[in-house]
């Protein structure tokens, strides 16, 4: 669950890796833009959660690793950062040749792959962001009005907020299912997050339209919005490092009946 920060609203929009091979770095908030996706540093919530926290990133395939991150919260339950990769628009950055935004009656198939490999220690949750807008254009601005949808495939010491809403089966795995009308001072959108009751640190081909069709049928979410992004990461409170995500894909209304294989990203054919 991350909240506004306009600190760094800046839409990050490049023709491709100013970097070669790979990227170290400690920046609190630095895109490292590969292909249709870009790796996040994203230490939000720092202010509250003061420390240091580094990435090594692979500009070719999109994988990173946090090698360090000290977060020392006030707080236990404050979420100190959330390390990802994007593909489509979210709160100032914005992929390059994506299929998003898509407006959700319109979606045929909503396919990812995501292989990770996290620390046992600390409080944690390696989970997937989804970013529902009422309009089109909501990205760079926020979701007011819109949605919040995570998916936690792992995590550690830490439990669903808000209100339980029970169980449902989707894509073959049984997820607790938890939500909350989030009212902050800058933004109200709902939040449902999904748990899976096996963890696991690898998913193929996920349908994640699934999800979203769940959520329409609740009532949490409505067919006229639009998926504006997908994000993959982890949610640190403390602990968890290392942590390396090895590789990730999105397919929005493609091969839609195909069962493709985890892997790295696809080089940027953007490129001359």
């Amino acid at each position: 669950m991350r909240y506004l920060f306009f600190s760094f609203g800046i839409c990050f929009l490049l023709t491709g890796s100013v970097f070669s091979g790979t990227v170290e770095t400690c920046a609190r908030f630095q895109p490292v833009v590969v292909g249709s996706y870009i790796v996040q540093t994203d230490y939000w919530n720092k202010p509250k959660c003061p420390g240091e926290q580094c990435l090594s990133v692979n500009d070719q395939t999109g994988a990173f690793t946090v090698t360090r991150g000290d977060y020392h919260c006030s707080n236990p339950d404050e979420v100190a950062a959330y390390p990802s990769i994007l593909y489509g628009s979210a709160y100032g950055s914005t992929s390059l040749h994506c299929d998003l935004p898509a407006k959700l009656s319109e979606l045929k198939c909503v396919k990812s792959s995501w292989s990770f490999e996290p620390t046992n220690t600390g409080r944690w949750d390696a989970a997937y962001d989804i970013w529902l807008c009422p309009t089109g254009d909501c990205g760079p601005k926020g979701f007011l009005g819109g949605a919040e949808i995570m998916i936690w495939l792992d995590y550690r010491d830490v439990k669903g907020w808000k209100y339980d809403r029970g169980s449902v089966i989707i894509d073959g795995m049984n997820w607790e299912v938890w939500e909350w009308d989030q009212d902050v001072s800058v933004e109200h959108h709902k939040y449902v997050a999904y748990l899976a009751k096996t963890m696991t640190t690898s998913v193929e081909n996920l349908d994640l339209k699934k999800f979203l069709d769940d959520c329409l049928a609740q009532g949490f979410i409505k067919p006229n919005w639009y998926l504006s992004a997908v994000e993959a990461g982890n949610e640190f409170h403390f602990g968890g490092i290392p942590f390396t995500s090895k590789s990730f894909s999105v397919s929005v209304n493609k091969d839609c009946g195909a069962k493709p294989a985890i892997t790295p990203l696809p080089a940027d054919t953007t490129k001359p």
